[in-house]
């Protein structure tokens, strides 16, 4: 564990809007992590042990205009937003390798008070399949 991290509580809630069909799909979940603040870059590092796939070490840099999600293990795929552009990355896990394309609608990051939040807006291409709408938002705090 580096000198300056903090212990935080982590709570993840992403909302996946069809446009076709009008339905939405959410889905909330709680970790505990490290955070670690270097210079303009907030870092975020935690495990999410899932019982049918095994464990996944997820790392979360917020930087202005940019975040990027790596995750390692059973689960690989290194998502960059970036905002009011497009990006791709492949999404790798045991069934199979996903292309998936992103192009970020906003980025906002509350940084000045505990808990820090952040909120994105993005819609996102798996496979060439029918766009989505997504909704991240992430919020954390000291223990």
């Amino acid at each position: 564990m580096q000198q300056n991290s903090e212990h935080v509580n982590i709570t993840l809630k992403t909302v996946i809007y069809d446009v076709d069909s009008g339905e939405q799909e959410t889905q909330e979940q709680s970790f505990t992590g490290e955070w670690t603040k270097k210079g303009s870059i907030d870092v975020l590092k935690y495990k999410e042990v899932n019982e049918e796939v095994g464990t996944i070490q997820n790392m979360i840099m917020i930087r202005p205009e940019r975040v990027s999600i790596k995750r390692t293990g059973v689960i690989q795929m290194n998502q960059q937003f970036q905002l009011g552009q497009k990006t791709e990355n492949i999404y790798q896990h045991m069934h199979g390798n996903m292309h998936m394309e992103t192009f970020t609608e906003s980025i906002s990051f509350k940084e000045d008070t505990m808990p820090r939040a952040l909120d994105m807006n993005y819609t996102m291409k798996l496979n060439e399949q029918l766009e989505r709408k997504h909704q991240l938002k992430l919020q954390f705090s000291t223990k």
